[in-house]
């Protein structure tokens, strides 16, 4: 699919993604699959799985959308986890105005999932545009990047995370995983704590990430 809006929709109690933008493989492809559109939409309450994913395409967007009570996975996921062909995330993929609200839960297969997670898995992610960011009450990490692919072009702007961890002890607010690469800007944003375990990730910007790493002292 190519140039589709989905708008004012909500989801509620689905038994995966509420809301999935995947080039699956297993579909013949008529257009180059990207530009499409996530707005004005909620999910609540997936009983597996996250509220709104992305898992390749070019130039996609979640805009102006709430996910909230999602126990079993990320508010919003960004994602290399499926096979796409060639058409991994690129472009210029955005989130921008959202609100996460008790994301962050238990997956079976990945363990605690964070309210917002870039999911580095099987090919890289480029091109991410994040502005405008409300993740509350995280039941556990608020943001975190994993897998062992590379990360490269992504900013983070306007990003306000005031706690984590409701649900689970030894998380953090921004965490970078040990087996995570490339490079994460993160610019006029609050972030109530943080941790970088990779020595082949670097946190940028001017969010004063080069100060020393806090530690989770709960």
């Amino acid at each position: 699919m190519r140039n589709t809006t989905v708008t004012n929709c909500t989801t509620r109690g689905t038994g995966d993604d509420g809301f999935a933008i995947w080039p699956a493989t297993y579909r013949a492809h008529r257009f180059p699959p990207g530009d499409n559109t996530l707005t004005h939409c909620t999910a609540q309450l997936p009983f597996l799985a996250n509220g709104g994913a992305i898992y390749g395409g070019e130039n996609n967007r979640i805009l102006d959308c709430r996910f909230e009570d999602v126990s079993y996975g990320c508010g919003v996921l960004l994602s290399g986890t499926f096979p796409v062909g060639t058409h991994s995330i690129s472009g210029k993929t955005r989130v921008q105005n959202c609100d996460l609200v008790r994301c962050g839960g238990y997956d079976h297969t990945y363990e605690w999932r964070a309210a917002l997670q870039l999911c580095l898995e099987n090919h890289p992610v480029a091109g991410l545009e994040l502005d405008h960011l409300n993740i509350l009450d995280s039941l556990s990490d608020g943001l975190s990047v994993i897998s062992t692919g590379k990360l490269s072009q992504a900013t983070i702007r306007r990003l306000n995370l005031p706690n984590y961890g409701v649900a689970a002890t030894g998380r953090h607010g921004l965490w970078i995983r040990s087996d995570a690469k490339g490079v994460l800007a993160v610019n006029d944003s609050a972030v109530v704590e943080h941790r970088n375990d990779s020595p082949l990730f670097t946190l940028d910007g001017d969010t004063a990430f080069n100060k020393p790493q806090s530690r989770d002292k709960r």
